[in-house]
């Protein structure tokens, strides 16, 4: 199956323009410009030198899903991302 870069390029403007919280960074690595083997989504808790980061790598399983459901892969992971704080702060 050959690699869906315009999906993906969509993919990267949509999550550029959604609302994400502003302490968590979403990446999109793609494999033509950064040398992933897979487009890959890295999310970032940037409060803390070290937070925690979720990386979510869109094989060809997920290459003939819609972008809308891409995005909601990637909002699932910033959700687990912000629960795993909230139980960790809660501590």
């Amino acid at each position: 199956m050959e690699y869906p870069s315009e999906k993906f390029e969509e993919l990267s403007k949509k999550l550029k323009s959604m609302a994400i919280p502003p302490e968590v960074d979403v990446e999109l690595l793609m494999p033509e410009k950064d040398g992933v083997e897979y487009p890959t989504v890295i999310i970032t808790y940037i409060e803390d030198e070290e937070g925690p980061q979720k990386e979510l790598v869109f094989n060809e399983a997920y290459w003939n899903s819609s972008v809308e459901n891409l995005l909601g892969a990637v909002m699932h992971q910033i959700k687990s991302l912000m629960e795993e704080l909230q139980s960790f702060d809660g501590e």
